[in-house]
């Protein structure tokens, strides 16, 4: 069945996404994409890497003040990457 009403572009790529479940995927890499961002240019020059994966971001640091930081601060981290985003995307941070 076709639709005779007009729709966005941004409509049908979502229509699209939800129908081929990728929408989640791409939520959560825009956590990644967020990052540096929302800690800043500082914070992120000490991130090696970054990568998330069923809601969890996982992160390490070569400083290691930087990942105690990050650590102790977990739960704001986690809500301000959240709210840069627009999702309930990251649950958790893991620090390696």
């Amino acid at each position: 069945m076709q639709r005779t009403d007009p729709q966005s572009l941004s409509e049908l790529l979502q229509d699209f996404f939800e129908q081929r479940k990728l929408r989640g995927a791409l939520i959560e890499g825009r956590a990644v994409e967020v990052w540096a961002e929302v800690v800043g240019e500082y914070v992120a020059s000490f991130t090696e890497d970054v990568y998330i994966r069923d809601g969890i971001l996982y992160l390490s640091f070569s400083s290691a003040a930087v990942r105690s930081e990050i650590h102790i601060r977990k739960r704001f981290f986690v809500a301000k990457i959240n709210e840069a985003i627009g999702a309930k995307a990251v649950k958790n941070i893991v620090i390696r």
